[in-house]
């Protein structure tokens, strides 16, 4: 493992779980600031409808790998219905993801953001998502409060994800590094480690035993690739301390 300049950090698993995703909580509270709803359409209607467009968007994106915004989605099934609101879509995004879902942060990640600041290693999030890199940082200061990411990329943002070698290399022209003085941190064997590896970045894999209820069965791919292979985030900090 290469002594790095900087960290790179995918989110959901690795810096963050989610347990629950509750769909019609996100549009019931998406509703309360609805100021016209001619159809009196209601939140499981809702739920039901992103559902459908759902199942539709995720295949498309896995077979091209590029992303879909949310927003982007759910305007067409509020507009579809008649729907106003009183907010913008970034509120609307936030205020959906703040509702549908609590996160809390994986074991760990607090202490060695900590000691990777203590240790002046600059960090990064590198992030297949579909709501808006905005909103996505502000979930981030949220929960983790005392992280000091220099930059947080989405993938919707860029018509493109992970594993794709160009997405990666968009985080390198961002940090202003090569390859070779980066790790990138993730859970998923296929988009991260193989990802990662692929443009030419050290992986780190994060297999922690908290159960993922998002991964697909796709992305359960062997890794014969060279990377960290860790199950808690201390033993990160303890292969640092060897370089």
């Amino acid at each position: 493992m290469p002594a790095p300049k900087m960290i790179l950090f995918d989110f959901g698993h690795t810096l963050l779980y989610e347990p629950v995703f509750d769909q019609p909580a996100g549009f019931r509270a998406v509703l309360e600031h609805c100021t016209h709803n001619p159809r009196l359409v209601t939140p499981e209607e809702l739920s039901e409808g992103y559902t459908q467009a759902l199942e539709r968007l995720v295949e498309a994106s896995r077979a091209s790998e590029c992303d879909f915004q949310d927003m982007a989605a759910k305007r067409l099934l509020y507009e579809s219905r008649g729907l106003r609101f009183s907010l913008d879509d970034m509120a609307l995004e936030r205020l959906f993801w703040d509702a549908a879902s609590t996160a809390f942060p994986m074991p760990g990640i607090e202490e060695l953001l900590a000691e990777l600041g203590r240790r002046g290693i600059r960090t990064g999030v590198v992030s297949n998502m579909n709501f808006r890199g905005e909103n996505l940082t502000r979930r981030i200061r949220r929960y983790l409060p005392q992280s000091d990411f220099e930059f947080v990329l989405c993938s919707c943002e860029y018509a493109t994800k992970k594993p794709r070698r160009e997405f990666f290399q968009l985080a390198l022209a961002k940090a202003g590094l090569p390859a070779e003085e980066v790790l990138y941190c993730g859970d998923n064997p296929r988009c991260d480690v193989l990802g990662a590896h692929g443009a030419g970045i050290f992986p780190v894999w994060y297999e922690n035993e908290r159960g993922c209820p998002y991964r697909s069965e796709d992305d359960r791919v062997e890794v014969g690739c060279p990377c960290l292979h860790i199950r808690e985030w201390e033993e990160l900090t303890q292969a640092l301390d060897l370089l």
